[in-house]
């Protein structure tokens, strides 16, 4: 894909793709009826990356979306709304490119 011309913000996430190759799932340990431990080693048994963030856990499956090519997004200029809105510096944080983005790093300093 044809990078030129596009927004610094759409460059970055195009060359990034991270969130892209990467499924994440949040769940509540409420919702199971054994322990937050137990959930976690459920899922790392069935390859799930789990991450415990206060009281949520970040499921993660390294699967690439069907549309994602070595060019990049196949359908980037037709894809769905949840693509649009989705930012990776809540998931990825400083590991999605936009963290590079001068109103993040000014963000950052202060």
């Amino acid at each position: 894909m044809d990078v030129k011309g596009l927004p610094e913000k759409e460059k970055l996430c195009i060359i990034c793709s991270k969130c892209c190759r990467e499924i994440g799932i949040y769940t509540h340990p409420g919702l199971y009826t054994c322990s937050a431990e137990e959930v976690i080693e459920f899922y790392e048994a069935r390859g799930f990356t789990v991450t415990k963030s206060d009281d949520v856990l970040i499921l993660s499956l390294k699967i690439s979306c069907p549309h994602l090519t070595p060019a990049g997004c196949d359908i980037y200029e037709n894809r769905p709304q949840v693509c649009r809105d989705y930012s990776g510096l809540n998931d990825f944080g400083d590991g999605c490119l936009w963290s590079m983005l001068p109103e993040k790093r000014k963000r950052k300093r202060k």
